[in-house]
């Protein structure tokens, strides 16, 4: 690196520190108090419910801690009687996208609403294809100001995608001072690419999650030492047959040629009878997982998008009534009403291919959580094109983690304790997840104890997400479709 490199490296690292002593400032002057009192806490520290629960909060951050009985109000705070209810930590969705077109007319509520009014407190988007798309931390901006409604956003930078313009090395140390909290790679990166990013990222410490490149594979991505894989769905192309010296210049091209790969080398399979094809999955999976066991790479789980897909391929008057999909913007419906949506293209005159991909995923997601692999809870909301409406997707992924073997505490888990521990591997701050003295005041009260039935993690009475209260008649205003 050249000199004048490292001073334009030192002034963005002066500048950085200088943000972080500002946003500490305006933080610490913050000291509005809230007290959720005789609050019947689900912690997160571990699968308990402590009765007659105390919690007080200043500003953005929980304060204490204790039994009703030992912790005195403080005067002048806001109060929030919890009695017959069940205070547990706000909820993260690890895998979703933002795109500028949320805000305009065609879209009935922001997402930024659907989240937080479905306990979403957290979110982490991965990116888009622009370069030139930051607004993902302008929306962050004013979350943390106040002047916007919505949870936090743990953002990435524009996507590694591959056939780059620029030395890949360059993208990297830009995105790492441009205070991304980490990279997202794409199927289309090459051998060479792949390699300069993670090199560079190590050098670095930039956490690096995205998708197994098609020409790198498992072995290659557990070679280098990738932090993250963004999908279960990933594990598919391991069962093909791709040629991995294969080389596309244009990406429809290569999803055309592991899509249609994928299928020929399924296809024996599909025709089995579904106790043989069951069985068949099963030995495929576990080979996959015995090359994981030394060391599990953390995982999201996203397998809402294979239960959106079933419904929209075998039942689309069902997915078309789901009353959440109001929400979806109308230029999607209509694309959908009309057979162009992504999946019904993608899986046109191949269907039966669409419910084998969702029984093969379910038996990954059981054979990763069974060699203990950190799963997080995800679902790839708010790419405005895959009928995946943002909040309510995730409560599906936490029923669909369930009917799979996890308890709810685990499937919550996944959701809380876990993704915060993920996180701090990115940024070095466990921050949330957990009701505990120092952590974000990022909290859900719920009608019923979650932890009998996930599905009580729907019936939400309110919603704290940045240390900010919004009750039932909050939520539902930000639900109303203007």
């Amino acid at each position: 690196m050249s000199t004048g490199d490292s001073l334009r490296l030192t002034y963005l690292i002066a500048i950085c520190a200088l943000w972080v002593q500002m946003a500490g400032m305006a933080i610490a002057s913050d000291k509005r108090i809230t007290v959720f009192i005789h609050a019947s806490l689900i912690p997160m520290t571990s699968e308990t419910v402590i009765p007659d629960q105390t919690v007080v909060i200043e500003g953005k951050q929980i304060l204490s801690v204790g039994s009703s009985s030992q912790i005195n109000t403080p005067p002048n705070s806001t109060v929030i009687d919890c009695r017959n209810a069940f205070l547990m930590p706000g909820l993260a969705d690890m895998h979703i996208h933002f795109r500028q077109g949320w805000f305009d007319e065609k879209k009935p509520v922001s997402p930024l609403k659907l989240f937080l009014a479905n306990g979403v407190t957290t979110v982490r988007c991965f990116g888009t294809r622009s370069q030139r798309n930051h607004y993902a931390f302008a929306w962050r901006k004013k979350i943390e100001t106040g002047d916007l409604a919505g949870p936090n956003i743990i953002p990435c930078g524009p996507q590694l995608r591959g056939h780059f313009k620029e030395n890949p090395e360059n993208i990297v140390i830009r995105q790492k001072y441009q205070h991304y909290d980490f990279i997202k790679v794409y199927s289309f990166v090459t051998r060479e690419e792949f390699h300069s990013i993670m090199s560079t990222a190590k050098k670095l410490d930039v956490y690096v999650a995205g998708h197994i490149p098609f020409q790198v594979g498992l072995d290659g991505v557990m070679a280098e030492g990738m932090n993250e894989i963004a999908h279960i769905e990933e594990f598919l192309w391991e069962f093909s047959d791709l040629d991995r010296k294969r080389y596309f210049e244009n990406e429809g091209d290569w999803m055309t040629y592991a899509i249609q790969t994928t299928f020929n080398r399924f296809s024996p399979l599909l025709q089995l009878p579904p106790e043989e094809q069951e069985q068949e999955i099963e030995a495929m999976v576990t080979a996959l997982v015995d090359r994981l066991k030394a060391k599990p790479i953390p995982v999201c789980t996203t397998l809402v998008i294979d239960d959106v897909i079933v419904q929209k391929l075998f039942d689309p008057k069902r997915f078309l009534e789901k009353p959440e999909n109001r929400y979806l913007p109308s230029n999607y419906l209509e694309r959908f009403r009309i057979g162009r949506d992504k999946h019904q293209l993608q899986f046109k005159d191949g269907e039966v291919f669409a419910p084998f991909k969702y029984l093969l995923d379910k038996k990954l997601l059981v054979a990763l959580k069974a060699i203990n692999t950190p799963l997080l809870l995800s679902t790839d909301a708010g790419t405005d094109g895959m009928g995946i409406v943002p909040g309510f997707s995730l409560h599906d992924e936490l029923a669909i983690l369930v009917e799979n073997g996890f308890t709810p505490y685990e499937a919550l888990a996944a959701g809380t304790v876990v993704a915060s521990k993920i996180v701090q591997r990115m940024n070095g701050w466990d921050a949330f997840g957990t009701i505990e003295s120092g952590k974000c005041a990022d909290l859900l009260l719920l009608q019923e104890n979650p932890l009998d039935d996930v599905a009580n993690a729907r019936k939400i009475l309110g919603v704290m997400a940045a240390g900010r209260w919004y009750d039932r008649k909050a939520i539902s205003e930000m639900l109303a479709i203007k």
